[in-house]
């Protein structure tokens, strides 16, 4: 965005080195006769840059920073900066920011620097950039560097330009969430009940309500989304089909990338009870619920995903019926598609023996180390904890922490027993726990390598701790706030 917005200031040459590879091998090619062109061009002749435009993006929970650095190519020295912060929603507006005072830092009204910037370095020049901070219109914080020269009248035609451009690319976001958001529908089927028995406590069962359901993307809604952006006025919008849909989004000023890279964003599933005041008493998503992998890219603007009647997500939604069930209260059922929440599985394992090397022999030390990876690795893939929650929460907000700690017991490369001593109070949680112990007893550690085989020891029972951390990111699922 940077290179196409930039370029349309008639006072500067840029050039993208993005674009290089593709210029040299156009020249290879022209210059051995491969190409009909009567006037080949010339090698040698690419143009030399004098500043060099380079920056970084961080991205800090909900804010975003961009840095931009102005570098001197002949003398590597840091003549200028421009940073600006906002929200990640909104980086079309951040980009035009950056831009505006970018320009500001090169002086146009000098002949023979018409398109570079003050040579700073000349003899007996002052210096002619000097450093501000403020805030855009929106409350932006944008501090940037400006040269000393006369205020410079920007074209109008080029304001009106970029202004276009920010707004395109603002569409774009917006029209990527609104299909997220808008495009889907959800079916469920009756209420099942049946009770979860707990292995890990016999003597505590728990009613649960599970309810079918099937996500889709629905053809005429995301038609209907389309033809309402082109009636805004906009060049956006798109059309359907059986096997996804494709948008009319403009490459060229980067709209679509931005459009793919919002939508292809991973994103979670949420069945939502709510009650009759729309107050979000329980969340559920089975661990699966993601949409990676789900859709995939067809060319640079269309986009293949599950239509209706093919789901888009599938499976069972389960509520402990004290959640959900109570007196007085009518609930409803809803689905969200959002970003994934700040969640995580962690996997801790470690041995109980306590080794001392002068008595162990080395290969007892690596075979140990291998099955450590292996069995981590099998855990990982194995254990798939749901992401649920409801009223009254339990844990710590607002990460919401969910620990089980046991050992794992490995003999002959096997796993031979998994017995977890400390537990939360969650049923959902416990399941996983119980899933897991069904999945990995029996598993062949040494199955999973390549051929290759370690010598095992006279004893070969091997003892590993085991802890199994879920962190949910309660805060952002708004349990007791109003739907949105």
């Amino acid at each position: 965005m940077l290179v196409s917005d930039l370029a349309q200031w008639p006072q500067f040459e840029v050039v993208s080195r993005d674009a290089l590879g593709s210029v040299l091998r156009e020249q290879w090619v022209q210059q051995r006769g491969f190409s009909s062109v009567e006037n080949p061009v010339g090698p040698g002749q690419l143009k030399g840059v004098r500043y060099l435009i380079q920056g970084r993006i961080y991205l800090q929970q909900d804010t975003l920073s961009v840095d931009l650095q102005i570098v001197d190519v002949e003398t590597g020295v840091v003549v200028s900066s421009v940073n600006a912060q906002g929200v990640e929603s909104d980086i079309p507006g951040l980009e035009q920011d950056l831009v505006t005072h970018l320009i500001g830092v090169f002086d146009p009204s000098l002949d023979g620097l018409s398109r570079s910037m003050v040579d700073h370095n000349s003899e007996g020049r002052q210096s002619h950039f000097r450093e501000e901070s403020g805030y855009d219109r929106k409350g932006r914080q944008v501090i940037f560097s400006e040269t000393n020269a006369s205020s410079m009248v920007y074209p109008t035609d080029v304001l009106l330009s970029l202004e276009k451009l920010t707004y395109e690319r603002r569409e774009a976001y917006r029209l990527a969430e609104t299909i997220w958001d808008e495009g889907c529908v959800v079916e469920m089927g009756q209420p099942l009940y049946r009770v979860l028995h707990l292995l890990f406590d016999p003597a505590k069962s728990v009613p649960v309500m599970s309810i079918p359901f099937s996500l889709f993307f629905s053809p005429h809604r995301i038609s209907n989304i389309f033809e309402q952006t082109k009636n805004s006025g906009t060049d956006s919008g798109g059309d359907v089909d059986s096997v996804g849909f494709r948008t009319s989004l403009d490459v060229g000023s980067g709209a679509q990338s931005l459009f793919v890279e919002h939508f292809q964003k991973p994103r979670r599933v949420f069945i939502r009870a709510l009650n009759d005041k729309q107050d979000v008493l329980a969340i559920f998503s089975d661990w699966g619920w993601r949409t990676e992998g789900k859709f995939s890219m067809r060319g640079n603007q269309g986009v293949s995903v599950p239509m209706w009647p093919n789901p888009f997500v599938t499976g069972l939604v389960r509520f402990p019926v004290d959640w959900v069930e109570r007196e007085g209260h009518h609930v409803t059922f809803d689905s969200v598609v959002v970003p994934v929440p700040n969640e995580q599985v962690l996997v801790i394992l470690e041995p109980l023996e306590e080794f001392q090397e002068e008595e162990i022999p080395i290969s007892h030390l690596v075979e140990t180390e291998v099955h450590l990876q292996k069995l981590e690795r099998l855990i990982k893939s194995n254990w798939a904890p749901a992401i649920t929650e409801g009223l009254p929460m339990r844990g710590y907000l607002p990460g919401n922490k969910r620990t089980a700690v046991g050992v794992v017991h490995v003999q002959d490369g096997e796993i031979r027993d998994i017995q977890f001593q400390h537990w939360p109070e969650d049923p959902f949680f416990l399941e996983s726990l119980q899933d897991l112990q069904i999945q990995l007893l029996g598993a062949c550690l040494e199955c999973q390598d390549s051929g290759q085989v370690f010598p095992h020891l006279p004893d070969p029972v091997k003892i590993f701790r085991l802890q199994l951390t879920l962190v949910k990111d309660i805060s952002a699922l708004h349990l007791g706030s109003r739907s949105r």
